[in-house]
């Protein structure tokens, strides 16, 4: 049910992406979140989320896309005049392969954002860009693993997705990045955006404007942040196929430790039985003899 309501919510976002609303640009000088949109989806299929942020006291601007840019560079460049418009200490909602664009900001724009949120966003690449014009976003592509580390970057990031979604497996939430402690319980990229049981689990993750975001960095620019080589994250464990090996792994020593304690559970059970030896009915069982004393030297 849910996949097939996948499909409608993508179709809806291809629709929305050739309306003419979607290339109006609007001024962000009074915004505290933007939202980037996600591949081919148009600025009207936001319309809901941004309605229940609002509610919460937040101002959201919705940020346009390019339908057909030249280039990626191009692409970002027009995104990053958007976001400069924004005040300092913006958040930016990236969804899907938005958040891919936002690892490859200029360094004056990516200074204005203060939170990085993803939903969706396939940091390990998809197939479904593989042999097309976007085959840098194709799965484990040589852009994806140069750039995809570029998030940690950002004073606070927060990659949020589907609990289904492998690029960041559940088990290692609490180990990328700064943190990432929700999943959506719906599956679906397009569903992140749309449903009210997702958004209403973005609602409570958000809290409100006047609740304050505890950074582990300075959000301040720092020279820094423009020098990769100097964070190391080990992001082999986090590839679909290390996770599923190692997933094997743990059930086959979780199986191995399960038959060894049943082993000896089992050995336990039969030496105790046999050292047990049943005492007969009317025969006193006989006192063991006093050891004499000995006799102490005058």
């Amino acid at each position: 049910m849910f996949r097939f309501i996948e499909y409608l919510e993508r179709f809806w976002a291809l629709l929305s992406f050739y309306l003419p609303s979607h290339l109006s640009i609007e001024n962000n000088k009074d915004k505290n979140i933007l939202i980037v949109p996600g591949f081919k989806a148009g600025r009207f299929y936001y319309a809901r989320l941004k309605s229940n942020l609002d509610n919460l006291g937040f101002k959201v601007g919705i940020l346009s896309t390019l339908r057909n840019p030249t280039s990626l560079e191009e692409a970002v460049q027009y995104l990053a005049k958007q976001i400069l418009t924004a005040p300092n200490e913006v958040t930016l909602i990236a969804h899907n392969t938005g958040g891919l664009l936002v690892l490859i900001l200029p360094d004056e724009a990516r200074r204005k954002v203060k939170r990085l949120i993803t939903l969706g966003t396939p940091f390990h690449g998809s197939d479904r860009f593989t042999n097309t014009r976007y085959s840098y976003w194709g799965f484990e592509s040589d852009w994806v693993k140069t750039n995809y580390k570029n998030a940690l970057f950002f004073p606070l990031f927060q990659p949020l997705s589907a609990i289904e979604d492998f690029s960041f497996p559940p088990q290692e939430s609490t180990e990328f990045g700064q943190g990432r402690d929700l999943w959506f319980d719906i599956p679906g990229n397009y569903n992140l955006v749309r449903r009210n049981e997702n958004i209403r689990t973005l609602r409570e993750f958000l809290g409100t404007p006047k609740d304050n975001i505890n950074l582990t960095q300075n959000p301040k620019a720092n020279p820094e942040f423009a020098v990769p080589k100097k964070i190391e994250v080990d992001f082999s464990k986090y590839e679909p196929a290390v996770y599923k090996k190692n997933k094997e792994k743990i059930t086959k020593q979780k199986s191995s430790t399960n038959k060894e304690k049943a082993k000896l559970s089992s050995k336990a059970n039969s030496t105790g039985k046999s050292s047990t030896k049943p005492v007969q009915k009317g025969k006193s069982i006989p006192k063991p003899k006093a050891k004499p004393k000995k006799k102490s030297k005058r």
